[in-house]
């Protein structure tokens, strides 16, 4: 199994300590990304990712001012993000979301900081890697997880796991999703899948792109009204699809929600399942119905550019079982052709 996610949550126990300053660089850079139409989830991952830098200055680097860093002082934060385990990728994004701040400061603030330049851009860059292995989960697998989940009445879970791998949807996507989603009137391509209203997906601005999502009736329904019998016993009259509990009531499911899911499931059937492992699945799901690369882009929701180069990362169909199916058709057409001569 591949090293797992370091989340580190103490490293910023410090914020209250780091000067003023160096404060107020972050609150106007925040407030700079907010002008730029970056959405909530961009700009609350951002300010957390310049606390950590922040605290480590504090407590490491002696407090000192963000525009007086030199670029060894960068190298050190660096080395040190590698000392506690952090992947090359998070690494990356911790750097890029500096070099953001810098460039920012270039931009606004060259009349306070005339002789401030970016000193991440002459850094060398950090190589990204794959972080851990795909979670390939088959059907017979999935089926068995879900009856499992069932049996133990983890109604809203095996819901969650049903409707990602039905739809291939993002975390975030899913957290969208409301009961009223699913009715007769929601049916398409003669019932075999739903199609609900325009949710934001991942993309620039606040508003993200916003795309219609399609779910495999077959694979979602069982578990929809399994929870939707299970919200009723509870009372639960919320909008949202997914809840959780909070000072006695129920509210809207947030991203730590969907994480908890996944720790649920990754805990109760030994495996490392996070959401692109319902993405994998739905893709391959699509393919082994034969159905056309461009078909799938658009059921996913892919952009005509990226659409193939995306289908090759989520396509785990056997590959020798696509050439033995190909050699069966063609000699089976070479004989046909024989006969006929």
């Amino acid at each position: 199994m591949g090293r797992s996610t370091v989340y580190n949550n103490n490293l910023t126990t410090d914020w209250e300590n780091v000067s003023e300053a160096n404060k107020k660089l972050v609150r106007d850079f925040i407030r700079y990304c907010k002008s730029s139409d970056r959405s909530p989830q961009t700009m609350h991952q951002y300010e957390e990712w310049l606390k950590v830098f922040f605290c480590w200055n504090y407590k490491e680097n002696g407090d000192q001012f963000y525009i007086n860093l030199k670029k060894r002082d960068f190298v050190y934060y660096f080395g040190w993000c590698r000392d506690l385990g952090m992947s090359a990728n998070r690494i990356a994004s911790l750097k890029s979301v500096l070099s953001s701040l810098s460039s920012e400061i270039e931009l606004l603030y060259e009349d306070e900081y005339p002789n401030f330049h970016n000193q991440l851009r002459g850094l060398e860059a950090i190589k990204i890697s794959t972080v851990r292995p795909k979670t390939i989960i088959g059907d017979e697998e999935m089926i068995n997880i879900l009856q499992k989940l069932v049996e133990a009445k983890e109604y809203q879970t095996a819901c969650y796991l049903a409707l990602a791998c039905a739809s291939g949807s993002r975390k975030a996507e899913l957290l969208q999703m409301k009961p009223t989603f699913f009715t007769k009137e929601a049916e398409v391509f003669d019932g075999y899948m739903y199609c609900t209203p325009e949710v934001r997906s991942k993309g620039s601005g606040k508003k993200g792109k916003l795309i219609k999502k399609y779910v495999i009736k077959e694979i979602f329904k069982p578990f929809f009204d399994l929870w939707m019998e299970e919200r009723a016993r509870l009372g639960i009259t919320n909008s949202s699809l997914f809840v959780t509990k909070k000072n006695g009531e129920y509210v809207s499911a947030t991203v730590s929600t969907a994480n908890s899911f996944a720790a649920k499931i990754s805990k109760m059937f030994n495996i490392e399942y996070y959401s692109h492992s319902s993405r994998h699945f739905f893709c391959t799901y699509l393919k082994n119905l034969n159905l056309p690369n461009d078909a799938i882009v658009q059921i996913v929701g892919w952009s005509e550019n990226s659409g193939d180069s995306m289908i090759a990362i989520y396509d785990d169909t056997d590959k020798n079982s696509k050439i033995e199916k190909y050699f069966a058709e063609f000699l089976s057409k070479q004989n046909k052709d024989k006969k006929e001569e």
